[in-house]
């Protein structure tokens, strides 16, 4: 352990004392400092360079900080234009030179003057700064990054504060994947299951703007969700174009390149776009090893497993959406996506054996797994429809959303070689399949009153209809089928109010929603379960409030209430057997609330970005597991019985040493309690990861980073740890870019080159009757050396158009496959 820790340590070493020479090989740059009339620092005024020969596309851009400084970097000698602007004051722009004699050209201190001519018209022309703040979330401008030209969207996604993206492409917000993604204000199920390969290949030139909604309130209809990452497409350009970007990935670990595929293009009014990619896990990728040992308290008796597995699993989606805007007043959407999982080639085996307390053999068997058959397909279309009034900002839009989902298992289990066993049957057999399908109608208004007041209004119905089949076969005793159909029905309405006053940002929101739910049994199964309804109603208040203490500072306070409602996989009572193992479904479960608060302090610079965060939540009826042993037999089934209260804080910074030099570091910790009338569990835990990146000559770009993750208690039964050095985890990677426009980009990468061959994890599970150890180990792919390319080609002038408001539902919990 300590041997791997100083290597970590000494690759970000390395890494640092690159990143000084590399600074000291770009000796050009231009500095100085702006300030108003009466002498006070122009804060967050918008500095650009341009080549002496170019008005267009500026070599630097960047914003003064709050000291009105600014410190801007240059490619090569040569002549150059600066200019400054700053909403309300004249701009300036001023010719300048810089040469091996004199790299560094200092104006000193540049004052600008008050515009008092300046029309409304100009201020929306003027320079947006790159990082933007509202009461409930925080926006990064890629449209004025001139780096969004030739990068991907998951290579901007490292900019943005409070995102992080890991080596291997893994997303985290806020230093959690506990987040939903959206497209132009919706949810967007491929984005969500698949970020880190599809936004290695769409292109950062469609891309407007991306927030990160920390607290989604009413109109977000967000319930159960920590935060959202929302990916604005480009929806001002109107000319015709076509641009594409293909892309394919392999490591050492797996040979066979994984593709994507990207492209948007117009016909006449019609502005469409289509994505595509395919993922495999090889056996070799999926290979995982187990050990469990368990103790029961009342027997004394101790029960040991051990087992391995391994499979092919090839998983691919895809997508496309059109826009038709025949006039400036109406806008129609429509998209479709849709994602398939298959896992093929299934193997497993394993031994277990029950044991007295003198060490005496009581009974043992071995076991064979096979599944032949298993997969997973959901598919998400919405159309949408707009209408602007001609109030500014004014819009009502009307929604219709269709999901559905399909999974199907056939799995068996045989045993041989049994010793003392006194279950009857040699194998089990067990053929499972789920249906999900989910219609949504919503309407939506939003209006702006003057210039500080906005009120977003609007309601919902949805209508859900979850069907199970499950066949269980005990050979050679008996079996079971279990026909189990439940519906759902949703009404909604909801308010969200926001004002502006001066430097304080208020909003206010309320969600009121109405539930029926009805299960009928067609078939019973194992045991007897009468047809049930029930009916809820549910209140999700939201508020917030935030205060600008400088143009840089911002402190914020929130409260809300979200709910999560059980999916069928929760709500399925067919029993499932094994001979050491009982477990089923509660059609009884009802709607979990979660109370939320938090705090935050955030700063934002050109130099420096910082962001502090403290929240905590109560839940008073979580969905919990609940388990017993009788006979040294596990059950478990689920109920609203737990309590959860937890706290989170994290600290993000991001900081810009010099034109090629940044370090940014997300750290996150927490302390979660969680108990039922039986057990509670509590504990911290701890996330730190860090990143460093330099800019190279030859268009090379190196890159390092490195986490550490501590382990989480997850319920009042278990505590999740890594073992060894499974915790940490790290890589380099080198990108360079070829061809005119940096079209064609390669990246090598290497991960966890020094650390042990496997991840492996111990769970610890805790009952008022027994004690359970389970040791994971997962295959020997831990350490990974991998190539990427993507080529960019064609040219964008247009993009998809989006409404401003369409159907988010994301309060189901059971629907999705984890």
């Amino acid at each position: 352990m300590e041997n791997i820790t100083r290597r970590f340590i000494l690759s970000f070493t390395l890494l640092l004392l690159l990143s000084a020479a590399g600074a000291a090989a770009s000796p050009f740059k231009v500095i100085g400092e702006v300030a108003d009339s009466t002498g006070e620092p122009e804060i967050y005024a918008t500095v650009r360079v341009y080549a002496a020969a170019d008005s267009l596309k500026p070599v630097s851009l960047g914003v003064t900080d709050d000291m009105g400084r600014f410190s801007q970097g240059l490619p090569k000698a040569g002549g150059y234009r600066l200019t400054v602007t700053s909403v309300g004051k004249q701009p300036v722009d001023l010719p300048f030179e810089v040469s091996a004699s004199s790299p560094v050209r200092d104006f000193g201190k540049l004052t600008v003057g008050e515009n008092k001519n300046e029309l409304a018209e100009v201020e929306v022309v003027a320079q947006r700064p790159l990082v933007t703040r509202e009461i409930d979330r925080i926006g990064y401008d890629v449209k004025a990054d001139p780096e969004s030209q030739t990068n991907t969207l998951q290579e901007m996604l490292r900019k943005v504060p409070l995102v992080t993206v890991e080596a291997d492409g893994t997303i985290k917000v806020k230093g959690s994947t506990n987040f939903k993604i959206y497209k132009n204000g919706r949810p967007n199920n491929s984005f969500t299951k698949n970020a880190k390969d599809i936004f290695a290949a769409i292109p950062a030139s469609s891309i407007k703007k991306i927030e990160v909604i920390t607290d989604p309130g009413a109109r977000e209809d967000a319930e159960g969700v920590g935060a959202i990452l929302n990916i604005v497409t480009d929806s001002e350009a109107s000319l015709r174009g076509v641009t594409g970007n293909a892309s394919f990935f392999l490591d050492n670990n797996n040979l066979e390149p994984l593709p994507n595929l990207y492209l948007t293009s117009q016909i006449d009014k019609v502005t469409f776009s289509v994505y595509g990619g395919e993922s495999c896990s090889n056996r070799k990728e999926s290979r995982q090893r187990m050990e469990q040992r368990d103790i029961y308290y009342e027997t004394g008796n101790s029960l040991y497993s051990y087992g391995e597995s391994e499979s092919v699993n090839r998983s691919g989606w895809g997508g496309i959406e059109a826009s038709w805007e025949p006039d400036t007043l109406n806008l129609l959407t429509l998209e479709a996506q849709g994602w398939l999982w298959n896992r093929s080639d299934y193997s497993g085996s394993g031994h277990t054996a029950l044991f007295g307390p003198d060490g005496t053999e009581l009974y043992s068997y071995s076991r064979r797994n096979l599944d032949p058959a298993a997969n997973y397909f959901d598919f998400d279309g919405s159309a949408n429809y707009q209408r602007s009034t001609r109030r500014k900002g004014e819009t009502i839009t009307l929604s219709y959303r269709l999901s559905t989902t399909r999974q199907h298992s056939d799995a068996l289990t045989e045993y041989y070689d049994k010793v003392n066993c006194d279950f009857l049957y040699s194998a089990i057999g067990n053929n499972t399949r789920q249906t999900f399908f989910e219609h949504t109608g919503q309407a939506d208004w939003s209006r702006p009153f003057g210039d500080r007041h906005k009120l977003d209004v609007g309601a919902k119905a949805i209508f859900r209809r979850n069907h199970s089949t499950n066949f269980q076969e005990y050979r050679d005793v008996a079996s079971y089928e279990t026909d189990f159909t439940h519906h759902t029905t949703v009404a909604a309405i909801y308010g969200d109010y926001r004002v502006t006053l001066g430097k304080w940002n208020l909003r206010a929101g309320m969600r009121y929603e109405y539930s029926y739910l009805s299960a009928r049994f067609l078939r019973q199964g194992n045991g007897d379960h009468p047809d049930f309804s029930s009916k809820l109603n549910d209140w999700v208040p939201s508020a917030g409030v935030s205060y600008n203490l400088t143009d840089a500072i911002t402190l914020k306070a929130s409260y809300n209430r979200n709910i999560r409602r059980p999916g069928i996989s929760y709500l399925d009572p067919a029993r499932s057997v094994t001979p050491t193992t009982v477990s089923y479904g509660n059609p009884d479960l009802e709607s979990e609330v979660y109370n939320n608060v938090s705090a935050e302090m955030s700063m934002y610079t050109n130099k420096f970005n910082l962001s502090f965060y403290l929240g905590g939540t109560i839940v008073n009826n979580a969905l919990c597991e609940n388990k017993w042993v009788a006979d040294d037999i596990t059950y478990s089934t689920y109920g609203n019985i737990g309590k959860v209260r937890s706290f989170t804080s994290w600290l993000y910074f991001q900081w810009t040493i010099g034109p090629k030099t940044s370090l940014m570091c997300n750290l996150s910790t927490g302390y979660n309690h969680f108990s039922n009338p039986d057990m509670s569990r509590s504990g911290w835990w701890w996330n730190p990861y860090l990143r460093a990146v330099q800019k190279l000559p030859w268009k090379l770009e190196l890159t390092g980073s490195g986490y550490y993750w501590s382990g989480s208690v997850n319920s009042p039964y278990n505590q999740f740890k890594p073992t060894g050095d499974s915790g940490i985890g790290y890589s380099l990677s080198l990108t360079r870019r070829f061809l005119k426009e940096d079209r064609l980009t390669v990246t090598l990468g290497a991960n966890n080159f020094a650390s042990s061959k496997h991840n492996t994890f111990a769970s610890h599970t805790w009952t008022p009757s027994s004690y359970s150890e389970y040791l994971s180990i997962g295959s020997d792919t831990r350490r990974s050396f991998s190539l990427r390319v993507s080529y960019r080609f064609g040219s964008l002038n247009t993009s998809v158009k989006k409404t401003a408001a369409s159907i988010n539902n994301d309060d189901l919990q059971g629907r999705k496959k984890n």
